[in-house]
């Protein structure tokens, strides 16, 4: 094997068809995460502003759906019902990173035109047409997902944690007016950080799950599972503010990026959270 192919099949392949080795390491992470900024931020946030789209709560509960499903999906390979591929020709390239990227995006947009077609400029109608085509595509895999739970007392354990933490920092958002937490899709995106914490500590501290991102797993390895709460309760509250100082008050505030953004964050947050819910929620972390 030449230097150049021992290169991808190690920081690329490898991580998708074995298992055994991590799923993102410091080279395809950088790369992952440079396309998917790029894809995001100069490709589909122009594309869906110039059709006129406001990137509010409204239009993230419409994705929510396709978020549940990508998640349910991704989780069936960690019960081997469906084998990872590297081959975007095969089907289990679509459930591992980045396939599923590919696969959940182009069922948005799918959702989204038949929704726009359907809905013939009836905006609150196109949301509703694009969010059940969403539903119906999730609602088979949460269903067997949820009718394999083996981990249920756990699973209540993360989304309990999860809305206690939430509910904390938002009483004392509103106690103390902090502005930037106020925003429906500021709170979304807090609770989508705050599940993906609460699960990952949960699956590390009394499950057998292992962190498969590069980030975390130096930070755990360091300072202990405690650390994410440490590092990420005033990491994302300063992100929050950060956003809210420059987007909502700044000198040129851009009311619409703004939003893009906390979507985006929301999502993220919602999908690796959600995700790591339905793997402690069906056993694949079980000791």
């Amino acid at each position: 094997m030449d230097p150049a192919s021992a290169f991808v099949d190690e920081f690329f392949i490898q991580p998708i068809v074995n298992p055994a080795v991590p799923g993102y390491n410091i080279v395809n992470t950088l790369t992952y995460g440079i396309i998917l900024l790029g894809l995001t931020f100069y490709v589909i946030y122009p594309a869906l502003k110039k059709r006129g789209f406001i990137f509010d709560w409204a239009f993230l509960q419409t994705l929510i759906p396709y978020i549940i499903f990508a998640t349910s999906l991704r989780v069936l390979e960690d019960q081997r019902i469906l084998t990872r591929s590297a081959n975007p020709l095969d089907a289990g390239f679509y459930i591992f990173t980045p396939g599923i990227w590919f696969l959940t995006f182009a069922l948005v947009i799918i959702g989204l035109i038949i929704g726009k077609k359907i809905g013939k400029g009836h905006v609150a109608r196109e949301k509703k047409i694009s969010m059940m085509i969403g539903i119906i595509l999730a609602l088979p895999l949460v269903l067997f997902n949820v009718l394999n739970a083996h981990e249920i007392g756990a699973a209540v354990v993360v989304v309990a944690g999860t809305g206690i933490i939430s509910t904390i920092v938002f009483w004392l958002g509103k106690k103390y007016a902090w502005e930037f937490i106020q925003n429906p899709l500021a709170k979304t995106a807090f609770i989508g950080q705050m599940l993906d914490m609460t699960a990952t500590f949960v699956a590390l501290e009394f499950l057998s799950c292992g962190e498969q991102h590069v980030i975390p797993r130096l930070l755990f390895g360091a300072f202990g599972n405690e650390s994410f709460f440490v590092v990420k309760i005033p990491l994302i509250l300063g992100v929050l503010f950060l956003l809210d100082k420059e987007y909502a008050r700044g000198k040129e505030p851009d009311e619409k990026l703004l939003g893009f953004i906390l979507l985006f964050i929301s999502i993220l947050g919602l999908a690796t959270g959600g995700r790591d819910l339905f793997t402690i929620l069906v056993g694949t972390c079980s000791p």
